[in-house]
């Protein structure tokens, strides 16, 4: 079997369109779909987080909590998306992660030797891209495999 594909997934219409693109490349060179989420810690809103917070937790145990919610919900999410990756043939796991998406993505690609990233864009206006940059940006700046954007 050829080296995994990688798919970063957070939910949306363009992940959904970019899964479709690697499972034909993935039929095609014989390859492994892993689909992969990020929870992104550095924004854990602090009114969700004081929501959990109780006589006997302190903050830091609030946010591993708000966060194991956010990774339960995305598991439900992406074993849909598995589903949908074995019935077109192919071979597809999950990895979920916590962090930055950005270099989560590129570290899991690395450690996972994956063969490419296959991500889609939110396609931001030129002045968002410019202020906050994008995600699949900075993935393909950084990744050490070829990386392709669907739009």
């Amino acid at each position: 079997m050829a080296k995994p594909i990688l798919v970063p997934h957070d939910g949306t219409e363009m992940s959904d369109r970019a899964l479709d693109k690697a499972i034909e490349f993935a039929r095609v060179l014989k390859s492994e779909i892993i689909i992969v989420h990020i929870v992104d810690s550095r924004f854990v809103p602090p009114s969700a987080t004081l929501g959990l917070i109780s006589e006997k937790t302190t903050l830091e145990n609030a946010k591993t909590q708000l966060i194991r919610i956010l990774k339960t919900g995305a598991e439900i999410m992406l074993k849909d998306r598995i589903q949908k990756a074995r019935e077109g043939g192919v071979s597809a796991r999950f990895l979920l992660g916590v962090g930055s998406p950005a270099e989560e993505i590129v570290s899991i690609a690395n450690a996972e030797k994956a063969e490419m990233i296959i991500i889609g864009s939110r396609q931001l206006k030129a002045t968002k891209m410019i202020t906050l940059g994008s995600i699949a940006r900075r993935v393909s700046e950084t990744a050490s495999c070829p990386v392709m954007i669907i739009r």
